[in-house]
């Protein structure tokens, strides 16, 4: 364990319909056609990935995990201004060949996740907790709206149940997709709970709905933002 608060590793939604070019919501700036999108920091994710590993108390990747009735999922005329997409990362489709779409990359894939389910109840939420850090597993939640408060209503009883499984409070290390999306909301959410964060700047990527300089500006002024090369520097 960590002297002070216990480390984690938070990584959002670096799943193959956002990382892969092929995928259904694939990353890069809406407004930008010449923008290569998210393929650029698969390297950055996967060294992030295994600094965590070493370094941190556990590592919690979270997943957008869609059925066609979320509200997020608009089948007709998606509108990311307003908040809704084309169907992405349907964990909870029929369809074999959807799902695939929600697995998380293969560069950074964790093995044997405990799985917090997107319909999980706080009871569950502590047994997860307990269950990773017990046998030192990392943890996937699922989640049906790209805030992960939100999308699944047991994160913040994991939280807590997690605090109290490694004896003291928490601080984070956050990267994936998209920066001004679901990392944003869990950055924000996070700091707004009074937790301490640490936001990797170039293991994450946009769409272009808010320009990367506000969103690091916005961190930095109640966490900390910062490289990969600085995060490795040691204390």
């Amino acid at each position: 364990m960590n002297e002070g608060p216990a480390l984690i590793g938070w990584i959002v939604d670096a799943q193959v319909d956002f990382m892969d070019p092929q995928g259904r919501l694939y990353v890069k700036d809406l407004g930008d056609a010449t923008d290569p999108g998210a393929t650029l920091i698969v390297d950055t994710l996967r060294e992030a990935a295994a600094w965590m590993r070493e370094k941190c108390d556990l590592l919690v990747y979270t997943a957008d995990w869609h059925g066609p009735e979320d509200e997020e999922i608009d089948l007709v005329s998606p509108d990311p201004l307003a908040g809704t997409y084309p169907p992405h990362c349907m964990g909870r489709s029929e369809d074999a060949s959807e799902r695939k779409g929600a697995a998380i990359i293969p560069e950074i894939r964790p093995t044997h996740p405990v799985v917090l389910a997107y319909d999980a109840s706080p009871n569950a939420a502590s047994v997860v907790a307990a269950e990773a850090v017990a046998q030192r597993r990392p943890v996937l939640i699922q989640k049906t709206r790209f805030d992960v408060f939100t999308g699944n209503a047991a994160t913040e009883s994991f939280l807590g149940a997690l605090q109290d499984a490694l004896g003291g409070s928490l601080a984070f290390v956050v990267i994936g997709v998209a920066r001004d999306v679901c990392v944003t909301q869990a950055v924000d959410g996070m700091q707004a709970r009074g937790y301490a964060v640490t936001a990797i700047s170039d293991a994450t990527w946009g769409l272009g709905l808010e320009p990367e300089v506000a969103t690091l500006a916005r961190w930095a002024q109640k966490g900390r933002v910062a490289t990969l090369a600085e995060l490795r520097e040691p204390s």
